[in-house]
């Protein structure tokens, strides 16, 4: 007898071939890069090379146990077509395509699912590759779209890699590996945020991707992906992978309008684009050294100190503002300190041209809490219950679904369902009663990204599980949330912790954390942030520098850094003392010299780069490193990194024009050559350079 093996199909662009094995189901066995011959396929696994389909109360099936098996090369396209799996009534059809004038391959799936066993993820594609792709591991980055952005260096010495739903903490939808020879970038082009994780899985010798959508729950019946999937090959560096993904973002309706052309009409209000210090500063914090109290009567005075340390105003950030304690939430008002008190201290920070930030603790709803509440201990548990009980997202068993403890961070809680009219009370109705208290930016916290877990209540109106609709339903939250604050005050402005692509329009700006490394959202083994989100997006949303940008009296530590990392990622700057006493007049000489650059940068000739511009790809200086100490939370020892000495960003304005500018984080004066310019900066200065003059 002669065993007759079929003939590998391919598909191929200019830079990637594709190859298809029929003897084993359409499994990927071969993924080129045709410049370096580098193949990132690794076919000898028993992981599945194609698709995996998780079930409820069923197994998993993937391509291996696919039967009445057929593939075929139409044209363009690789359709692989399976009629039944093994013991199961599952037919699945994968088609791959190539598109003119793209280096990249496309595919998309769709699952008929006749087993009454609900559908509740697709992994797809399940590529799997080499877990080390050189000689040099060190050399070797994974890419991450985690919050800000994240590279793993080596991450074939990483035990555990961390991975993201999307919306949420993947703020956007793709990822990459790479080296100095070759990448693999893999992507899920999906413009209306159906639900998704993305990280990849290291089994053994080999990484899978874990590319998983999340189908609504539905018994039988057929589900598809209805936007595309894609594979390739580069070569260069993270921001190589990220101009990739940004040729399809800029065609995606959240790139319509960039920031400069919605400030121009309105859209976006004037203030957030000018030179001003975001300061987070507690109500509740230290009136003398370990003596808590009230410091609403503080504020004013302390946002005209930094008005004259800076000369710019402050966008006060009012923490711990809530009536019970910070974080205790939906039970927000009267304000800590009392309602007269609270509008008198905004107004006069109105008075002297500063504007005022609260933060919302999402869509939580708090129901025990010890510590860190003024009455000691807080139990609203049976308010809970009578009003939020019936709107809360809930698990699989259709019971609301508790997190959190009552000793620990933001207490035992519960989150409302974006789809129910309580979640749109919630937001809504809180944010115009801070407006009215006299705040100009309210941020919806604790809702990363725009991500919400999944709810499986059949009450809310909405399909059970997965799908897109709960960011279509918070997007119609926020959208409404902002028109209405706006026909109150066209300068109000409504923010999210942390970015998310599909909600830019209707945001106004966004908490950014480029200056954190080591800790939340950058932490974990080999994690460097670097700025992934800014590099794609920049030049369509604002964003400002978090609620724990370091300042301090002392040189030394990670706050220069810090400071010098908004600068150069284009981010309003922030800085946060939260509960300490501090004299903003006593901070240290370096810092209080970056600050300043920094707002003089924004108000100056760097104005139309480093708020409107567009970053674009930089390469390296050659500048010695400095060691930074940087605090990763908890009693954790700080985690230590060698930063360049000067850190430094390359941008090109709406017209065209292209300048770099630099900040020197070093505690001594740094000499270096950039751009062919012999230049020198002192501790805490920065320096904008044009590189084109019209």
């Amino acid at each position: 007898m002669i065993l007759l093996l079929a003939a590998i199909v391919t598909l191929e662009t200019d830079t990637t071939r594709v190859a298809f094995d029929p003897d084993r189901n359409g499994a990927i066995v071969s993924l080129v890069d045709k410049a370096t011959g580098r193949d990132f396929a690794a076919p000898k696994t028993s992981a599945p090379l194609l698709y995996s389909l998780s079930f409820t109360n069923a197994p998993s099936l993937t391509e291996a146990d696919a039967a009445g098996v057929t593939v075929k090369r139409d044209g363009d396209s690789v359709i692989i077509a399976a009629a039944r799996h093994t013991n199961a009534a599952v037919a699945v059809e994968c088609r791959f395509r190539t598109e003119p004038n793209s280096s990249l391959i496309f595919g998309r799936i769709a699952v008929r699912n006749n087993t009454g066993h609900p559908l509740t993820g697709v992994r797809f594609p399940a590529l799997v590759w080499p877990k080390q792709l050189g000689a040099l591991p060190e050399r070797e980055f994974l890419v991450l779209p985690r919050n800000d952005g994240c590279l793993i260096q080596a991450p074939g010495n990483i035990g555990w890699l961390p991975s993201a739903p999307y919306p949420g903490s993947a703020s956007m939808q793709f990822l990459a590996h790479y080296d100095d020879t070759a990448g693999l970038y893999a992507a899920s082009y999906d413009n209306q945020c159906f639900t998704k994780s993305f990280g990849v899985e290291r089994r053994g010798d080999v990484f899978r991707l874990a590319m998983t959508h999340r189908p609504a729950i539905q018994s039988r019946g057929e589900w598809r992906t209805e936007y595309d999937v894609v594979i390739g090959t580069f070569r260069g560096d993270w921001q190589t992978a990220a101009d990739i993904y940004k040729q399809w973002a800029l065609k995606q309706p959240w790139c319509r309008r960039t920031l400069a052309q919605r400030v121009a009409d309105g859209d976006v209000p004037r203030w957030l684009a000018e030179p001003s210090l975001f300061y987070a500063y507690s109500l509740r914090g230290e009136v003398e050294p370990r003596k808590i109290g009230n410091r609403l009567p503080t504020v004013p005075a302390q946002a005209e100190a930094w008005r004259e340390l800076l000369g710019g105003p402050t966008t006060f950030m009012l923490m711990s503002w809530e009536k019970l304690g910070p974080w205790v939430t939906p039970d927000y008002f009267p304000p800590f300190g009392g309602e007269k008190a609270f509008m008198a201290a905004t107004a006069a920070l109105h008075a002297k041209g500063h504007r005022t930030l609260v933060f919302l603790s999402g869509l939580n709803w708090t129901l025990r809490k010890q510590g860190g509440c003024d009455a000691g201990t807080l139990d609203d548990t049976a308010v809970f219950e009578k009003r939020g009980a019936a709107s809360a997202i809930c698990g699989s068993d259709g019971k609301p679904l508790l997190s959190g403890k009552a000793d620990a961070g933001v207490g035992e809680h519960a989150v409302v369902c974006p789809a129910t009219p309580q979640a749109r009370e919630m937001l809504l109705g809180a944010a115009l009663e801070c407006q009215r208290l006299g705040i100009d930016c309210v941020q919806a916290d604790q809702i990363v990204g725009g991500g919400m877990a999944a709810c499986f209540s059949d009450k809310h109106g909405h399909p059970r599980g997965g799908g897109n609709w709960s960011a279509q339903a918070l997007y119609k939250i926020f959208d409404e949330v902002r028109r209405e604050g706006k026909k109150r005050d066209p300068d109000f402005a409504w923010s999210m912790e942390e970015p998310g692509e599909f909600f830019i329009p209707v945001l106004d700006t966004y908490h950014a954390r480029d200056y954190a490394q080591g800790r939340w959202p950058r932490d974990g083994a080999g994690v460097i942030g670097v700025p992934l989100f800014t590099h794609v997006y920049h030049e369509f949303m604002h964003g400002y520098g978090g609620d724990s940008c370091g300042v301090s009296t002392n040189a030394g530590g990670s706050t220069l850094y810090q400071q010098g990392m908004n600068l150069v990622c284009g981010k309003a700057p922030g800085v946060a003392v939260w509960t300490r006493a501090y004299d903003p007049k006593a901070t240290d000489a370096a810092q209080a010299r970056l600050l300043r650059g920094h707002v003089e940068l924004w108000r100056g000739p760097a104005r139309e780069f480093l708020v409107f511009g567009r970053r674009v790809a930089a390469k390296p200086l050659d500048v010695p490193t400095v060691r930074g100490k940087f605090y990763t939370g908890g009693d954790r020892k700080p985690r230590e990194l060698d930063v360049p000495a000067v850190l430094h960003s390359q941008w090109r304005s709406p017209a065209g024009d292209e300048a770099a500018v630099f900040a020197c984080v070093a505690s001594e004066p740094v000499s270096f050559t950039a751009f062919g310019q012999q230049l020198k900066l002192a501790p805490g200065e920065v320096k904008f350079l044009p590189l084109t003059v019209r």
